[in-house]
């Protein structure tokens, strides 16, 4: 019983309003909800503007990426069979 009097003498030290309190309650979001929203309206236009520039390309210019893609690829594959990888 002696080995709890100070623990129990601690506990009566301490002001009743502090031990009511308990841990801190994170009750709201860290950004305001109108950030949010602005992202969500800003990655919109984002994706709008990259669909409409590709809708805009020539045939000469599709098929240049095509090629290009292709190639890409190739590359990859000659690389990866060179260094062994499979």
């Amino acid at each position: 019983m002696i080995r709890f009097a100070p623990f129990a003498f601690s506990i009566l030290m301490i002001p009743a309003p502090s031990l009511a309190q308990g841990l801190p309650v994170n009750t709201g979001p860290q950004a305001p909800v109108w950030v949010w929203f602005a992202g969500v309206v800003l990655l919109g236009l984002v994706m709008v503007y990259g669909i409409m520039r590709n809708r805009k390309r020539s045939r000469g210019e599709k098929k240049l990426t095509e090629a290009a893609t292709k190639a890409n690829y190739a590359n990859e594959d000659q690389a990866a069979k060179s260094s062994g990888i499979d």
